[in-house]
């Protein structure tokens, strides 16, 4: 005689499987968009710099015309 599980808790286990599984994934998905923010500042701070050098440099040549 073959023992069968009730479809309600085979179901249930079915989403809690699933449920762990999408927690790592966002998990994941958190860390990499975490990652990725902090290189979107740094290169922010390096547009900046940089458009503050040429105006400062354009702002040196034409004090000097």
């Amino acid at each position: 005689m073959k023992m069968s599980m009730q479809p309600e808790l085979k179901v249930q286990m079915e989403l809690d499987a699933h449920e762990k599984e999408c927690a790592v994934r966002y998990e994941m998905v958190h860390n990499k968009l975490e990652h990725l923010d902090k290189r979107m500042w740094r290169l922010e701070a390096m547009i900046m710099a940089s458009t503050l050098t040429l105006a400062g440099a354009a702002a040196a040549i034409l004090t000097r015309m």
